[in-house]
């Protein structure tokens, strides 16, 4: 098997795995925010907050799931998959009867980042509504995408009661009669549509839009202007995985920094939600390294909290580690090694995962780190509390120790054996050289480039 994605993308295999595995312990919360939504009897719009990389799209997907796999008229999942998911929120089947105590919700997913080059955002949602909902419904061989585009007004005039036409400009016509022929009979198809989606298909319709702080700032105010303006109808839940601290940041460059975009944002969201932590116990098991490399698992998870690395990031962090020093995993931390094969240990274990994570979060320390500049990254890691001093017993010197034990020990400081592994790995003027207890830059930078013969490429 080859090298994986360095991100778990959102497929529904992933989506659907996540769930059964509760990976990072949300599923709890996913039960309770689709009783939230259950509950819903009006129109509502909902920010589910998060900072990027926390799992916010896997979220909002699983939720989407979840409700398509209670309503019995949805086909994007297949039996054996609705049934899965049932197993796993058994408290929504009613137990003496055996049906789903869940209103039927016809759910949408829309990338807003995705359509931001769109002229106007209630032409591409819509079109993701159409293409949600109508897989049984066919609107004519003889329409294509541009033309399903132009059913945008007409939705909007019908579902919402607005005036839709003022949204787009309708392509002109050499014969004004048979322009007019062609927009009633797609109105009339339009209205057939709506008046058996929901009725046949569920009781709500379920909007959740994601990456909206990512689009461009006129993109992003023109689709809450629109979502405002003209969905008003009761049936109809948006909900948005929103980083809000970045949208205020959107909304600011189209009103300047003055202007008040908490207050703005307050206009459209009904409720907000701060996601809550993933479980990064059950996370860190779930992308865990290998049960001979504690150490370096330990430096890992160090590194990942020092830099506020989220769930995207330390997936990726992870999976760069496992094959950088894929093959050093051979060695069992717990055997005793000694001369080169502990210093290269010593390195792989925790001195990679530092450069390595410094890599990802700040160019300019990890370049100060890796010339020499700079030693404290890797004192503040290795002296953090969650590592023992007894991890570095390899770093003393015969009659040296950490802690006072008896008069004839000299009592050294960590921080000083680790400054001076440091000066010996990246400031030897010799770097082919190394003393025993010391690997040198050389394959230290070679291991990093992911071009060593110590990389693991197959698992």
């Amino acid at each position: 098997m080859g090298i994986k994605s360095f991100e778990l993308e959102p497929a529904k295999e992933n989506l659907l795995e996540t769930l059964k595995n509760d990976s990072i312990g949300r599923n709890q919360y996913i039960y309770h925010f689709v009783r939230f939504c259950n509950a819903l009897d009006n129109k509502c719009s909902i920010a589910i907050n998060a900072k990027w990389g926390q799992g916010k799209t896997f979220f909002i997907k699983q939720t989407k799931m979840v409700l398509d796999s209670f309503n019995p008229n949805i086909i994007e999942l297949t039996e054996e998959e609705k049934e899965t998911v049932k197993e796993i929120f058994p408290n929504f089947v009613d137990q003496s009867s055996g049906l789903s105590i869940l209103k039927p919700q016809v759910c949408v997913y829309y990338d807003a980042w995705i359509n931001d080059n769109d002229s106007d955002p209630i032409l591409s949602l819509i079109n993701a509504v159409i293409r949600s909902t109508a897989s049984e419904y066919s609107f004519g061989e003889n329409y294509n995408l541009k033309e399903l585009l132009e059913l945008a007004a007409p939705i909007v005039t019908f579902f919402t009661g607005f005036n839709g036409e003022s949204l787009i400009k309708l392509l002109e016509s050499k014969d004004p009669l048979a322009e007019i022929k062609r927009q009633k009979e797609i109105h009339n198809k339009i209205a057939v549509f709506f008046e058996s989606l929901l009725p046949e298909k569920g009781d709500r319709l379920i909007v959740f839009v994601d990456e909206l702080d990512r689009c461009k700032p006129s993109y992003a105010v023109m689709l809450l202007e629109r979502i405002k303006h003209y969905f008003s109808n009761d049936r109809i839940t948006f909900v948005f995985s929103v980083n809000l601290e970045e949208l205020q940041h959107t909304i600011k460059k189209c009103y300047g920094n003055d202007f008040d975009a908490i207050r703005y944002l307050d206009r459209f969201f009904d409720f907000r939600i701060e996601l809550p932590p993933a479980d990064m116990e059950k996370y860190y098991k779930s992308i865990g390294l290998s049960e001979n490399m504690y150490y370096c698992n330990l430096v890992c998870q160090i590194v990942t909290n020092q830099y506020g690395f989220g769930l995207r990031e330390i997936e990726k962090f992870y999976r760069i580690v496992r094959v950088t020093i894929g093959k050093e995993f051979d060695h069992d931390e717990r055997q005793a090694f000694s001369g080169y094969v502990l210093a290269s240990l010593f390195a792989f274990k925790f001195i990679i995962p530092i450069i390595l994570g410094l890599r990802m979060y700040d160019i300019k320390l990890y370049d100060d780190f890796i010339h020499g500049r700079d030693c404290k990254p890797m004192i503040d890691i290795l002296t953090s509390q969650e590592i023992r001093p007894v991890a570095f017993s390899s770093l003393l010197a015969d009659g040296e120790t950490y802690h006072q034990s008896s008069k004839e020990a000299t009592v050294v400081k960590l921080e000083n054996k680790l400054r001076e592994v440091y000066e010996t790995v990246f400031n030897i003027l010799d770097n082919n050289l190394y003393d025993e207890k010391f690997i040198g830059k050389v394959r230290l930078f070679e291991a990093v480039s992911m071009l060593s013969g110590i990389a693991a490429f197959e698992s």
